[in-house]
């Protein structure tokens, strides 16, 4: 027998661990058998890849026969691929198709889903129709019993659906902690590992203790939420390190790898909220250590310790408009990422499975009210009014973990380890190939493509933590301030300005006379021409005019004369504008979390009424428009005045967030005067041409409420 696996990278990680185990397990039984992975020492068409670019699925399903020809010796009897659906790679599932459909023998195992929080990963299987092949020859492997059983209520025959447990192994012998109280999170530090739950726990526990998380995340774009974490951590000064393992040693003079980790460490702990298989709660006993922390339902009774079911804490402690606005705009991005139909009745029905209860369970809150609840644990009684609940019933959270500090004894003995063995992952892989080459080829047919999504994708199963992450939110909220421009953010407005517009001049005639005024045979002509007047007579470098003495001048009106009704109705109607898709959800969110808000803009007398009513909730010390300044943007006075105005509220540069869509008007200058920077390219008349370096780019206003 040979066989061929297949997976995208051998970094360090569970699936590697699990290939690992395959490897040794199928040496031991003499099976010959290769690793084909891909990468820079490997198939580069077979890792990570989101755009074929001049690869082809036909020439990587070739380059995989050839390697695997000359690595066996001949061409493989079974092809056993590693989470080929998980959208990491968009030329896999049509080379496993084509496989099936060639009659090749292949085992497809499933570690984690794209179609289970990992809505990033969608977008690569959208469009598969091929992507879950079914026939006699072709098998499912799965790690977990949910997941196996919810492909087989979605069609797959229960017959090419087996259980495979990931194997783990006892160490030879376990060594004593060397630490008195010391939690290790042996895990990379991705959203739904629920770090912000481990920054509570540190926060509780007893004097003494220390809280380690082994690394951060490898994808660049899963690192936001892990730096959230630490900073948090720092500014609260909390005893938790972050991505330690060989950056930190865990006591004076011991090594900083991973092992050495694992010998000093107290306890494991996990609050993961979703795991494929859970091998910390067995590593805990395969090493002999206790493990502490959230159970996970979907795994076995078996892999359990001082577990609690979830961290309760006083509904009062969170606002329900709040906690609305973050649920719509979650599940508004996680509908839109999924590529379903998105409604109101959809956010009724999730908040009520969700805010129902006297108390709200602290994981499934986004990061944001999780550190506010952080936050509130300085004062001692605010610690005593977290719960845990563990099969119904409630103790005293800060009790609770001092206990659970104190039990010393692993959760499963080695006999429990049993069915985890690398003899009995062994036997069952053997089995496993066994049956699959004694089976005969047939017919091949496709699972639906959304069947899957479908029986995932449910008010029942959300999960803030689960569902797409914003993409700047967490940046965002640490700041003490947010400052936006208007047109082009804000505002959807025409580029046009004031310019010769003969075709406009009819309309503009018809509002000067009805407000009484007589109208020059060309308004537009009068107009450019006053303005030109102005910036000729004009020192600044970058002159602003104010349209309503532009006005004054041209139907030869005395100075007293309130003509910002007259601006207003000729801008309504000669530029309109109207407010950017998610502008005003987000801007009474930030206003509800007593963030400051303001507004630096090329504007005019018509901005703030064009925005509505959310032209309430700027303040009016931090509103700097141009045509009260009699300069514009880019001047660097605009944003000089803008940060002395904020430190009058001893807010500094870095505190606060500008937004704005021009990168030459907008991001430079503000970068210049050390705020942050956020650029939104999210719709087609905002972007302006320009280069610059934003801290942040966004394209969707949703992306700024977590």
């Amino acid at each position: 027998m040979r066989v061929a696996i297949v997976h995208y990278h051998l970094q360090p990680g569970g699936v590697t661990r699990v290939i690992e185990s395959s490897s040794q397990a199928l040496g031991a039984a003499g099976i010959a058998h290769a690793i084909l992975q891909g990468g820079e020492i490997g198939l580069p068409a077979l890792g990570y890849l989101s755009t074929p670019g001049s690869h082809t699925a036909a020439a990587l399903l070739n380059q995989l026969r050839h390697a695997a020809r000359e690595a066996l010796g001949g061409a493989p009897d079974i092809w056993h691929f590693h989470n080929h659906s998980l959208g990491k790679n968009c030329l896999l599932p049509a080379v496993v198709a084509e496989l099936a459909e060639a009659g090749e023998r292949l085992v497809l195992q499933i570690h984690d889903l794209a179609e289970d929080g990992r809505p990033e990963n969608f977008a690569l299987i959208a469009e598969c129709q091929k992507l879950y092949p079914t026939g006699p020859h072709v098998c499912y492997a799965f790690i977990n019993s949910r997941d196996q059983e919810i492909f087989i209520r979605t069609g797959l025959p229960s017959a090419q659906a087996v259980l495979l447990p990931n194997p783990v192994n006892p160490t030879e012998q376990a060594a004593p902690p060397k630490s008195e109280r010391l939690l290790f999170a042996p895990i990379r530090g991705i959203r739904r590992k629920n770090l912000g739950e481990l920054v509570l726990l540190s926060a509780l526990a007893p004097e003494g203790s220390r809280v380690a998380v082994s690394r951060a995340p490898l994808n660049p774009r899963a690192l936001p939420i892990h730096e959230f974490w630490r900073n948090t951590a720092q500014e609260l000064e909390l005893p938790i390190e972050f991505n330690v393992t060989d950056r930190l040693p865990p006591a004076v003079g011991a090594a900083a790898d991973f092992e050495s980790w694992i010998t000093h460490a107290s306890h494991f702990v996990s609050t993961s909220v979703a795991e494929g298989f859970g091998l910390p709660f067995l590593e805990a006993a395969a090493h002999g250590k206790p493990v502490l922390g959230r159970k996970i339902p979907p795994l076995g009774a078996e892999l359990s310790g001082q577990l609690y079911d979830r961290i309760l804490l006083p509904k009062e402690w969170i606002s329900p408009a709040l906690f609305r606005k973050h649920l719509e705009a979650t599940l508004a991005r996680t509908y839109r990422d999924y590529r379903r139909d998105f409604s109101a009745e959809l956010v009724n029905q999730t908040q009520r499975l969700q805010f129902d209860d006297s108390h709200l369970d602290f994981a499934n809150l986004p990061e944001v009210m999780q550190r506010s609840v952080v936050e509130k644990l300085s004062a001692p009684l605010s610690r005593r009014r977290l719960l845990v609940e563990i099969d119904g019933r409630h103790e005293i959270a800060v009790d609770w973990l001092a206990t659970a500090l104190a039990e010393k004894r692993p959760p499963l003995s080695p006999a429990l380890l049993a069915p985890y063995s690398l003899s009995t992952y062994q036997a069952s892989l053997c089995d496993l190939y066994g049956r699959l080459l004694a089976s005969t080829r047939g017919p091949v047919h496709y699972l639906a493509p959304s069947s899957v999504l479908d029986a995932l994708l449910q008010p029942e199963t959300f999960h803030f933590l689960r569902a797409t992450a914003p993409s700047i939110a967490l940046c965002s909220s640490r700041f003490r301030a947010v400052v936006f421009d208007c047109y082009g953010t804000l505002l959807i407005a025409p580029k046009t300005g004031v310019q010769v517009d003969p075709p406009a001049d009819a309309g503009l005639r018809a509002i000067i006379e009805s407000q009484g005024f007589t109208a020059p045979a060309s308004p537009s002509t009068a107009l450019h021409a006053a303005m030109l007047r102005q910036h000729a007579t004009s020192s600044a470098r970058y002159p602003e005019v104010d349209l309503r003495e532009l006005w004054r001048e041209i139907l030869q009106l005395n100075s007293a004369t309130e003509l910002s009704p007259l601006v207003e109705s000729i801008e309504a109607n000669w530029h309109p504008s109207q407010l950017m898709p998610g502008a005003e959800a987000l801007v009474e969110y930030l206003a509800e979390s007593g963030i400051a808000l303001g507004l630096l803009s090329n504007a005019q007398c018509n901005t703030l009424p064009s925005l509505g009513k959310i032209a309430d909730h700027f303040a009016p010390d931090l509103t700097v428009l141009s045509y009260q300044e009699g300069i514009a943007k880019p001047a660097p006075e605009l944003f000089q005045k803008l940060a002395t105005r904020l430190a009058s509220r001893g807010i500094a540069p870095h505190e606060t967030l500008f937004v704005g869509n021009d990168p030459l008007h907008d991001i430079l200058p503000a970068s210049a005067a050390g705020f942050q920077t956020a650029l939104f390219t999210g719709h087609p008349l905002s972007l302006r041409p320009g280069d610059c370096q934003a801290d942040f780019y966004f394209q969707d206003f949703l992306d700024l409420i977590s």
